[in-house]
This record gives structure tokens, C-alpha cells and sequence, in this order.
């Protein structure tokens, strides 16, 4: 049997193989408010110790990422690269700085000079190649976090953000790592969700349920490669602690 490592949820490592599988690639799925980047965040503590861990984000900064998993009482030596942060810099500090040349009354054609040494610094920026060159220089025994796809999907073709997908794949399974991505549910059509599932070896949705003045929490597992018996649905609940779950 393959070597096991924890996906940071003890019930939901006995609900798959006593853990997940080295070199495997796993998926989180959620709507906004389930818990998604939670699990990301407890994902990524679970392997403090004995795996290099790495997330990469493209929502929070670098004191948001590691100040959520301090409030749960996680350590925080985790090593985070910010996608978020280089595309502001890059892109959006200067889409700002052209909004308040407009204001103040700069002529069209000095902006358009302006964009246009813009362009020049920034045309080489692809922060897709970004992600996987940094994946692809990652030394074993690692962790990936990636929290979240949808960065990539909003900005880039789906066949570039799932060619990226299957080498962040090819490198975590010839290296024994394991790697986890979060994507939102129901932002993207059909086709891409089926492509971004069919590729990672597992996927995992958090679902929340309105009863009556509450909402409880599930956990689904949906895929499991080559395990179709492993496919249930777990209750989960969120305390001080962090997320924890049960089988019905």
C-alpha cells in the first residue's frame, strides 16, 4: 500500500485510505461561507513537520493566511507565496494610478503614453507560468496549497488553467508530494468544473444546509481514484478548533 499522509481531518483520513496517498492531487469545492479556505488553511497545517509546505494565495495576504491559522491554534511555518499580491502590483496599482491621472486631468494622450510604458514592463507577466515554475522548483517532501483556481480561471483560457493543473499534477506524483486546490462551486460553467475534477485524484465538497434559524455542514467526498467505494457524505462542524467531521 502507498504511504499515507493527513489531509488535516482525522474522520475524513479514516474515510478515505487512513490518510491521502503521496503524489496525490485533491480538490476542494465550495460555495462562499462553507469553509473552504479553512480547510485549505488546516490542510496546510497537517503537514507542518514532515512536509516542506507552500501555499500559494491569491485572495489574502501573507499575515491574513497565517493569523487565521493562529486563531485556530495551528502553527504557522508554512512558506506562502502571493499570487494576490504580484498581480496588484503588476496590473491593478497601475489600472489605480491611471483612474487618478484621469481625476486630477491628465491629458488622453500622456495616459495612453503611460499605458503604453506599462505594457512594455509587464507584458512578459503570466502569473500562471508564475504558479507552475514555483510548483515545479519544489523539492520533496512538499505540500501545496493553491487557494484559489478561480484566480486563473477568470483571467486566463480554461486549456492553459488545465494544462497548469495536470503539471502541478505530473510534479506532485513523481515527486510523492501532495497538493491540494480550492475552487469555488457554480462560478464556472459545467465543463469546466468536469475538467478541473476529472484531472486531481481526489475531490471533496463542503456543502451548507439552512435548518431552520442554523446551517449545518457536510462534507461530500465526491471522487476517489480508483475507490468509488469511497465515495460518502460526513457531517462536519466548525469550532475553535477548526473543522472536524463524523460519519452518518
Amino acid at each position: 500500500m502507498a504511504e499515507t499522509t493527513s489531509i488535516g481531518v482525522a474522520e475524513l483520513d479514516k474515510s478515505l485510505m487512513n490518510g491521502v496517498p503521496r503524489g496525490y492531487t485533491i480538490l476542494v469545492t465550495g460555495t462562499p461561507g462553507t469553509g473552504v479556505e479553512l480547510f485549505a488553511k488546516q490542510f496546510a497545517a497537517a503537514g507542518i513537520g514532515k512536509e516542506n509546505v507552500t501555499y500559494f494565495s491569491t485572495t489574502e495576504s501573507d499575515e491574513a493566511v497565517k493569523n487565521a491559522m493562529k486563531e485556530f491554534g495551528w502553527k504557522q511555518d508554512i512558506r506562502v507565496v502571493n499570487i494576490g499580491k504580484m498581480y496588484y502590483e503588476k496590473v491593478l496599482a497601475k489600472n489605480l494610478e491611471v483612474s487618478k491621472y484621469r481625476q486630477e486631468g491628465l491629458k488622453m494622450r500622456d495616459i495612453k503614453q503611460f499605458n503604453a510604458s506599462q505594457a512594455e514592463q509587464s507584458q512578459d507577466v503570466n502569473f500562471l507560468t508564475t504558479l507552475t515554475y514555483g510548483i515545479s522548483k519544489l523539492k520533496p517532501p512538499f505540500r501545496i496549497v493553491l487557494d484559489s483556481l478561480d484566480f486563473f480561471l477568470e483571467y486566463y483560457d480554461e486549456p492553459d488553467v488545465l494544462s497548469a493543473i495536470r503539471t502541478i499534477k505530473a510534479h506532485t506524483h513523481l515527486n510523492n508530494g501532495i497538493a491540494l486546490v480550492t475552487m469555488l462551486k457554480g462560478v464556472f460553467d459545467n465543463r469546466v468544473e468536469s475538467g478541473v475534477q476529472d484531472i486531481v485524484d481526489i475531490t471533496i465538497e463542503i456543502e451548507r444546509l439552512r435548518e431552520g434559524s442554523e446551517f449545518k455542514r457536510n462534507i461530500l467526498i465526491r471522487k476517489v481514484r480508483n475507490h468509488p467505494e469511497k465515495t460518502k457524505i460526513l457531517s462536519c462542524h466548525i469550532d475553535e478548533k477548526g473543522i472536524s467531521a463524523k460519519t452518518l
